[in-house]
């Protein structure tokens, strides 16, 4: 079965996988349904392509697998609510010194940060800048699961212990 046909019959589900979508989403979320289950689509494709995915995976007796694309829709929604939950943007009334206080705070976690060890410091760098997710950062790097979880924790429990002892 090709690519082209198997998307044809994810297709025809199409009101199934946006209905889905909707009752998994967040009220603030950005993206709609619409777009989730479009994007759904895409990453099957890709994972059809790169033979990460069998055909007979997601097609079982002529039906699309639904645990396979609500697998692909949670996952998708989980993403995007990670990565924009650092951007909402918080409507408080912030006085200056407050301001420095968080300064200083964010100095002193970066003082700590500095002394880790240069994986520690490189991990945890990706993860909290550029990544927030250990699943991208592992995949990116990779580096196992495990390994980048761990390390993680460890700089987390590393950063707490430090900054309660100051």
């Amino acid at each position: 079965m090709s690519k082209d046909e198997i998307l044809s019959r994810l297709y025809r589900k199409h009101t199934s996988w946006v209905l889905m979508a909707e009752r998994m989403m967040p009220l603030y979320y950005s993206m709609t349904a619409e777009d989730v289950v479009q994007e759904v689509y895409l990453k099957i494709y890709q994972e059809l392509r790169d033979k990460k995915l069998k055909s007979t995976t997601i097609i079982i007796d002529g039906q699309p697998n639904y645990a396979i694309v609500y697998l692909r829709i949670r996952n998708i929604i989980v993403d995007m609510t990670r990565s924009e939950k650092s951007s909402i943007p918080l409507s408080t009334d912030i006085e200056d010194k407050e301001v420095e206080s968080a300064a200083e705070f964010y100095e002193k976690i970066d003082g700590v940060i500095e002394g880790f060890q240069w994986f520690h410091k490189k991990m945890f760098t990706l993860y909290s800048k550029e990544f927030r997710s250990i699943r991208k950062l592992s995949e990116a790097t990779k580096i196992s699961y495990k390994t980048v979880f761990k390390t993680v924790k460890e700089c987390k429990e590393e950063i707490k212990r430090k900054i309660n002892e100051k």
